[in-house]
């Protein structure tokens, strides 16, 4: 009797906690849904329209500033506060490096876009596939041939490109565009398309040499400089990083183009003066970083504002997925008005739908202040330090590093900070190696040419180790040599002619 009494209380004491637990548990979902309407809400309301000034941390600041992170303005932690407003100080919010002004210039980038956006795919698969993938760049005849349809139908695309980069005026800008459901999305799909360009011109290229006209392929490798240059310039990491890696690949090509037996000292003239160009007008790695910082504040207030599919991408919201970080919470809302109803019966009808809304377990509209403020501190550091080369930067990203693992798993895990934060030793590295590539081409081209090198342009970036300058004779003609130029990590030395000895020869016939 005593045990049946017993097993009846454990029931009653297990059902007790299930219900406590689904009360509880329905109580967060419906309180953080009511919270996130309050939020989101204000998109159809006046709270979005900036105002002329605006009471932040005890002082009237211009709501200008705001734009782009509307919910900050509301913010009332006072070191989070002090945060942005160190930010709004810099003038490095995202209404100030995300500007919507094209002042009547071309932006290359709309161009890219029509002209690949809607192209054969699979026709640039081919294209990609054949290209040559590491170690020395060349094209061989058979693929030149194999693919002569497909690159002649290509032609047109490529001229229009190159017609555009012809125009001092041309410049790689953001692309605005207003989603109906999340706001102002800026499109960077733009640099996707680069590799395609490059695809192009280096197929024109490989059919220049082979047909022996130099200076068409001169011609298209100034254009590959110069949509990377135009792209770097756009300081987001993500089309920085593309620009880097199409540029490390024209220094490859450029290597093939030099060795050719139909350069000579007078086209390298040319490349000399096309280089230094790039070096000076390089984007500083600070303007990347104070932009992908922007970029974070926006993606703070695009979560308040809409919710994490409107700041993540899938692969990082299947990522926090994995992590059990996430809950799904199916949810009816009203669609909207068919537009074309043809086909239905009752054209003012409105269809009720289910969208899933996707929440953080930790309610992110309490643990965000946390979050963005090791954020903002953490991107600080990574400012301060880009007045630095790279491999003096390592310590520091490191500490960062270190500090985000010993949150994890913690009440107040830096969720959103971790995807922000991600990467950029990756990117930073990749930069350092564009910018070593370019001046190693730069060092060997001034030596060969006797020109004065830089001091300030010549320090690599990437290693501790300094440049190594050796010579070497032409293994075919021993009266030739070479000067090469490497650095510690890099594939291969740069060889340029040494074309000292034709002064040699001019001046002691």
């Amino acid at each position: 009797m005593s045990d049946t009494k017993h097993r009846n209380v454990n029931r009653k004491s297990i059902y007790l906690a299930i219900v406590i637990f689904v009360a509880a548990f329905t109580y967060y979902v419906v309180a953080t849904l009511q919270q996130n309407h309050r939020i989101r809400g204000a998109k159809n309301n006046s709270y979005l329209i900036s105002p002329e000034s605006v009471k932040f941390g005890g002082e009237m600041l211009a709501g200008e500033m705001f734009r782009g992170m509307e919910t900050a303005r509301w913010e009332k932690d006072s070191e989070l506060v002090a945060e942005i407003k160190k930010v709004i100080a810099q003038k490095e919010t995202p209404s100030e490096i995300f500007k919507n002004n094209l002042s009547g210039r071309v932006n290359i980038a709309s161009i890219l876009n029509n002209v690949f956006r809607l192209d054969n795919d699979e026709e640039l698969k081919i294209l990609r596939n054949a290209a040559p993938k590491e170690n020395e760049w060349s094209i061989s005849d058979e693929t030149l041939e194999h693919l002569s349809e497909v690159l002649n139908r290509f032609e047109p695309k490529r001229l229009s490109i190159r017609n555009a980069l012809n125009r001092p005026d041309t410049r790689f800008y953001f692309i605005f565009e207003q989603d109906e459901e999340f706001g102002e999305v800026i499109d960077v799909r733009a640099a996707d398309y680069l590799e395609d360009y490059l695809l192009l011109e280096e197929y024109a290229i490989g059919r220049a040499l082979r047909e022996g006209r130099m200076e068409d392929a001169l011609d298209s490798l100034v254009y590959i400089f110069r949509i990377a240059q135009l792209a770097a310039e756009v300081a987001v990491p993500a089309v920085r990083s593309s620009a880097a890696l199409i540029r490390l690949r024209a220094v490859d090509i450029m290597q093939t183009i030099i060795l050719n037996p139909k350069f000579n000292k007078r086209y390298l003239n040319g490349l000399y003066e096309m280089l230094r160009e790039q070096l000076e007008q390089w984007t500083p790695d600070k303007a990347v970083w104070v932009a992908d910082r922007a970029s974070g504040l926006k993606t703070y207030h695009r979560i308040l504002q809409y919710g994490l599919e409107a700041a993540l991408t899938p692969e990082e919201i299947n990522d926090l997925e994995k992590r059990d970080l996430l809950v799904f919470v199916s949810r009816k809302q009203r669609k909207r008005k068919k537009e074309n109803t043809a086909n239905t019966t009752n054209n003012n009808s409105e269809e009720n739908g289910v969208k899933e809304i996707i929440l953080l377990k930790n309610n992110f509209l309490n643990t965000h202040i946390a979050d963005e403020i090791f954020y903002l501190k953490s991107m600080q550091k990574v400012i301060d330090e880009c007045n630095k080369p790279f491999y003096q930067r390592i310590s520091v990203l490191n500490e960062i590093n270190n500090e985000l693992l010993n949150r994890m798993g913690k009440e107040l895990e830096p969720v959103i900070a971790e995807i922000l934060l991600r990467g950029i030793v990756g990117s930073m590295r990749l930069h350092a190696q564009d910018r070593a590539g370019c001046e190693v081409a730069f060092l060997a081209m001034s030596l060969s040419l006797e020109k004065p090198t830089v001091a300030h342009l010549i320090a690599n970036p990437f290693s501790e180790e300094e440049y190594n300058i050796s010579q070497t004779k032409d293994v075919e003609d021993p009266n030739k040599k070479f000067i090469l130029v490497s650095f510690l990590g890099n594939r291969q030395p740069f060889r340029i002619p040494d074309y000292r000895m034709e002064t040699e020869k001019q001046s002691n016939p």
